[in-house]
């Protein structure tokens, strides 16, 4: 059993490990940038305005904060889509061969 342990190569957890951390990654960085959670929190702070649990001043406060985080992640967004899109007509530059005939030429 030792011996098999031995001979199993190294990289073999390092990749396990790394895989796993891209993926963690991956959730963060989806979790970071999801509207949805600011949308509630927007929903819930005006609830409370309403209800007469937050002052006007409060209201604005936290309004302004989730606001400006929501002009934030869709500026990321658009960056992103950008960004991909240029990189994908980069990556997608093909070269053209045209054969004309020789009675054409």
């Amino acid at each position: 059993m030792l011996l098999k342990l031995l001979t199993l190569p190294v990289s073999a957890p390092i990749a396990g490990i790394r895989y796993v951390l891209e993926k963690v990654g991956e959730v963060a960085e989806r979790e970071l940038w999801d509207e949805e959670p600011i949308r509630e929190q927007l929903i819930l702070v005006n609830e409370a305005f309403e209800e007469g649990r937050l002052s006007e001043a409060e209201f604005r406060e936290r309004e302004t904060e989730l606001l400006a985080r929501l002009r934030e992640i869709k500026e990321y967004r658009r960056t992103r889509a950008a960004q991909e899109s240029a990189g994908a007509a980069v990556d997608e530059r093909r070269s053209v061969v045209i054969d004309i005939p020789d009675e054409l030429k």
